[in-house]
C-alpha cells in the first residue's frame, strides 16, 4: 500500500513573565515521602502534574491512572509529584510509611513527597504558591478535595489546574505533555533549526539539526500512544546533524507519529502524519 506523508510543524514558543516578578516553582523543595529533601530545580526541562492524594477517596483509583500516564508519557519529560494530604474527610489518616506502603498496591513510580496540609494557612509553601495569584502570577485556586491536579511548564510557570473529576489521562492534559516545550532555543543554547522532511521515493523521512556544542543526542521517533518505533543515542559534534529513519524497515503504518530529539535535558517534537 502507497503512503503519502504530510508533515505538521510544531513550532516552540516562549513566555515572558511581566514587569512584575513572581517566583517559579523550581524555586521550592520538599520532603519525600521516604524523608530525603529535593530541589525542584531538578524538574526545570520538565513540565510537572502536581497532585495532592489520599488513600481512602471516591478518587482514589485515579492512583492507576496516574501511573499510567507518568509510565506513558515520561520518557516526553513529564514528571507527577504527588503530595499525600488528610484535608478533606479523614481520608489519608497514615503516616508516610503506610502511605508508602499503600502507593507500592498501586505500583506508583512517580515522586511521592511526604504528607501535608494543602489548604491550612500554615502548608508548604509550594501549595501556597500553586493556590495565589500574588505568588504564581496567574490564578487564585482553592484546593477543593482530594486528587485536585496542577500542570506547571517547562520553565517552572503554574499553567492549569483541574479539580478532583479530571481523569489524569484526559486529552486536554495528554495534549498539554506533548504540546511544544516553552523553553525557547535562546534559553538552552544547544539545538537550533530542528527540520523534518519526508521522502517518500526512497520510504525514508530525513530530520536535521544544527548543535552548537557537542552534546549526547537521543533521536526517538513514537507513535501517538508513546511506543518507541526507532531511538538511537550518539554523540553528536557540533554543527550540522543529518538522520533518517526507514519507513518500511521499522513497520511504520499510516497514523500520526512524532520525532523527538532530546539534547542537554530538552526536547524538541515535530508530528509526523503517514496518510494511507
Amino acid at each position: 500500500m502507497k503512503k503519502s506523508l504530510l508533515l505538521i510543524i510544531a513550532i516552540s514558543t516562549s513566555i515572558s513573565l511581566s514587569a512584575q516578578t513572581f517566583s517559579s516553582f523550581h524555586d521550592f523543595s520538599g520532603a519525600t515521602i521516604l524523608g530525603d529533601s529535593i530541589d525542584f530545580t531538578i524538574f526545570h526541562g520538565k513540565k510537572v502534574m502536581v497532585v495532592n492524594t489520599a488513600s481512602l477517596c471516591g478518587y482514589t483509583h485515579q492512583y492507576t491512572d496516574l501511573q499510567e500516564l507518568y509510565a506513558n508519557y515520561q520518557q516526553y519529560d513529564f514528571e507527577i509529584i504527588g503530595f499525600p494530604c488528610n484535608d478533606f474527610s479523614n481520608q489519608e489518616p497514615g503516616y508516610d510509611s503506610t502511605i508508602y506502603d499503600f502507593c507500592q498496591s498501586y505500583n506508583v513510580t512517580f515522586q511521592m513527597m511526604s504528607k501535608i496540609a494543602t489548604v491550612s494557612a500554615d502548608t508548604v509553601p509550594v501549595y501556597k504558591w500553586l493556590q495565589r495569584a500574588d505568588l504564581n502570577g496567574v490564578q487564585d485556586v482553592s484546593v477543593s478535595w482530594n486528587f485536585n491536579k496542577f500542570l506547571i511548564d517547562e520553565a517552572g510557570h503554574w499553567v492549569r489546574h483541574y479539580d478532583a473529576p479530571t481523569n489524569p489521562l484526559d486529552t486536554a492534559i495528554t495534549n498539554w505533555i506533548m504540546s511544544p516545550s516553552v523553553l525557547s532555543v535562546e534559553d538552552n543554547l544547544r539545538l537550533t533549526n530542528l527540520s523534518v522532511f519526508p521522502n517518500p521515493a526512497s520510504g525514508r523521512v530525513n530530520f536535521s539539526y544544527q548543535l552548537l556544542t557537542p552534546e549526547v543526542v537521543t533521536n526517538t521517533l513514537t507513535d501517538i500512544t508513546g511506543r518507541v518505533v526507532y531511538s538511537e543515542t550518539q554523540l553528536k559534534s557540533a554543527g550540522l546533524i543529518k538522520s533518517s529513519v526507514d519507513l518500511a524497515a521499522n513497520s511504520l503504518s499510516a497514523g500520526v507519529y512524532l520525532i523527538n530529539i532530546k539534547v542537554a535535558g530538552q526536547i524538541f517534537t515535530e508530528k509526523l502524519v503517514i496518510l494511507e
